[in-house]
């Protein structure tokens, strides 16, 4: 099915997906040189998508990945409308869109020669997949595994680097669902593909720094200003691992995603959540 997808690829137009992604040479494909954001699709409408194009556009100022002049809106709800009726063979009414910008490869082939490569870019949408299955608790473990610093490169810019999330999530243990990362010096950072929150105090926190600042976690602290709930972002040391009332992912697969340490605050936030999915104040009509 998703190979029946049509895409968009910059200075080609609308294509099918298979013909809209790098080529084994580009710069993105071998080096990362990239990067990419993903907004969600509930019901034919797309939820914070000006958020997401902001964070789309600072990432690529931040990796030196120069956009060219489009209109990303009007791509996206014409690539909406392609993957619907009668334009294809099925219905799509919740879906993620991604946005990614690469670089090419130079005709030297020189992996300095950046500055020659070509900028590339597509957009494409395929239907959504929540974090966890039939809305059952995640079981997280924390893991020993290190994220790569802001030292490096800042995590808040969203990346392709996930090898140590990936080699973490492979060395989970038996019976757990996905895992938290460390940094360097015993933060907690995120967890492939989401962000955390720990509930102690009667009080969110979720870390600050070597992590990305999620869309969805940002959604909660608007829910948390509108209900006078306190809400801080800050480096978290990995002892509330142990002394957490509640711990809950973000993501824009699982909006809220309840864990095996969550309760009543967690089904509050999933609540909130899904009530401005549904407004107009937060939507965009594709």
């Amino acid at each position: 099915m998703i190979n029946d997808l049509i895409g968009y690829r910059y200075n080609k137009g609308f294509l099918p997906l298979s013909q809209c992604g790098p080529t084994i040479l580009d710069f993105g494909f071998i080096h990362s040189d990239a990067t990419y954001d993903v907004c969600p699709v509930y019901n034919g409408k797309a939820f914070a998508l000006q958020y997401h194009l902001n964070r789309f556009i600072s990432s690529a100022e931040y990796y030196k990945l120069e956009l060219p002049d489009i209109n990303p809106i009007e791509i996206i709800k014409e690539l909406y409308k392609r993957n619907q009726p009668p334009h294809s063979g099925y219905e799509i009414k919740d879906a993620f869109i991604w946005m990614i910008i690469w670089r090419g490869h130079p005709p030297s082939g020189n992996p300095r020669d950046i500055e020659n490569a070509p900028i590339e870019m597509c957009f494409y949408m395929k239907p959504s997949y929540p974090l966890s299955i039939d809305g059952r608790v995640m079981n997280v473990h924390l893991s020993d595994h290190l994220r790569v610093s802001d030292e490096y490169y800042r995590q808040e810019y969203k990346n392709f680097g996930w090898i140590e999330m990936t080699k973490a999530q492979l060395d989970r243990p038996e019976g757990t669902d996905t895992v938290l990362l460390q940094s360097y010096d015993e933060n907690i950072t995120e967890g492939p593909g989401f962000n955390v929150g720990f509930v102690y105090d009667d009080t969110i926190f979720t870390p600050l720094k070597h992590c990305l600042q999620g869309v969805t976690m940002r959604m909660v602290g608007h829910i948390c200003e509108d209900h006078k709930y306190r809400f801080i972002s800050c480096r978290i040391k990995n002892d509330i691992w142990d002394i957490a009332d509640e711990i809950f992912l973000t993501s824009s697969s699982g909006g809220v995603t309840a864990t095996q340490r969550s309760g009543k605050i967690t089904k509050w936030l999933q609540k909130e959540y899904l009530e401005r999915t549904k407004s107009d104040e937060w939507t965009t009509e594709l």
